[in-house]
């Protein structure tokens, strides 16, 4: 029933991770360095022959300028990205970890899985917000406005309530009635479309701020870290600590990894299969409304949509981790998250997704099951 890493995959993710940062790092300075000779060659063609002390100033002050704009240095900048890049990726894990556990456990591409991101952010803006709110189909205007941590809470507590409900009156049911998995997998695109709609119904289509406090940043070395961040990264820290400590120190946990390596083994073992899925579904749920209120705190911001945006990069980290392999998730969101986010130093941010796709196709081409997947023999 006990399941060991094996430790020759996870230095294969290290060495993944490693030389991801390494090759957008020299990608970087090397877009850097052609940035700043040709801003200099600019200077120079543009100023008069008889200028030269003018010449040098202008360049200068336009390299100055350039830095400015771009956040510093270079060795600064690629820091500040690479550090984002490991903030996003935690936050990224609290999701992609039970769209794993869900996975392993069940076999299911949950797509609804996003819209319990975007859930677990609109709900702590329902319960914190000093504006006045409505419960859906009652036309009845109300304020609750509760600290942010106490919102949070009750967020979390409700959107685990959802996942025990969904599994309760809807997969258990379609899983006890033989329904295929591709068929359950076109069910959850369809209710991932009806929640999508529903939030944008209740909450509004507008950007809103989960807190208005504005979060004073502290210089680090070459990195600059606000307040409110720190506090995302501990919890997410902890939380994801928590799910690795309930996987391989709890009766619960190894239980949930033997349904996930043999649903039939463990029943024959005594393990109640339905109870446990019920379980994942509660925490996977918990986890993705966690991870959508500290992704609201981190991005000063939240939408109805945000979680279908990153669900293609949650699909991506799982893929990249090994499918069914929660710990995997993790490393997949940690390069997912880099990827994303130091590539921005030399592409435009619009394609900052596509590059965590590509490195996506590109490992999967070296190590088709991920980088803790375990190979399957075909034949």
């Amino acid at each position: 029933m006990t399941k060991r890493i094996d430790q020759r995959a996870m230095v294969r993710a290290l060495i993944v991770f490693v030389l991801a940062v390494a090759a957008f790092t020299a990608l970087s300075a090397l877009g850097s360095t052609a940035m700043a000779a040709e801003v200099t060659d600019v200077a120079t063609a543009t100023a008069p022959a008889d200028a030269g002390e003018a010449e040098a100033v202008t360049a200068d002050a336009l390299l100055d300028d350039e830095a400015a704009d771009e956040g510093g240095p270079t060795g600064d900048r690629v820091a500040q990205n690479v550090f984002n890049g490991v903030v996003f990726g935690l936050l990224l894990a609290l999701a992609s970890v039970g769209l794993s556990l869900i996975y392993g456990t069940t076999g299911l591409s949950n797509f609804a899985h996003g819209e319990q991101v975007s859930l677990g952010a609109m709900l702590a803006y329902f319960f914190a917000t000093q504006q006045p709110v409505t419960v859906p189909l009652i036309p009845v205007e109300f304020t609750i406005g509760w600290p942010l941590w106490l919102a949070s809470i009750a967020a979390i507590a409700v959107a685990g309530l959802t996942g025990y409900l969904q599994d309760r009156f809807m997969w258990s049911k379609l899983r006890k009635r033989g329904v295929k998995i591709v068929q359950q997998m076109i069910v959850s695109i369809g209710f991932s479309l009806a929640l999508l709609n529903f939030l944008q119904w209740w909450i509004g289509p507008d950007r809103l701020r989960v807190s208005t406090a504005i979060e004073e940043r502290n210089q680090i070395g070459p990195i600059r870290v606000g307040d409110i961040t720190s506090v995302s990264i501990a919890i997410s820290v902890a939380a994801l600590l928590a799910v690795g400590y309930f996987l391989l120190r709890t009766r619960l946990g190894r239980a949930t990894r033997a349904v996930s390596d043999n649903p039939a083994l463990a029943a024959a073992s005594g393990i109640k299969v339905d109870g446990i899925i019920r379980l994942v579904w509660i925490m996977a749920t918990s986890l993705a409304a966690l991870g959508g209120i500290l992704m609201a705190l981190y991005d000063s911001g939240t939408k109805f949509d945000v979680g279908a945006k990153l669900l293609l990069l949650m699909f991506a980290a799982v893929t990249l981790g090994g499918l069914g392999q929660p710990f995997g998730a993790l490393v997949g969101s940690l390069v997912i998250g880099v990827v994303v986010e130091t590539s921005t130093l030399w592409l435009g941010p619009d394609l900052k997704y596509a590059t965590a796709l590509a490195i996506l196709i590109l490992v999967l081409l070296v190590r088709p099951q991920g980088i803790l997947g375990r190979a399957e023999r075909v034949g």
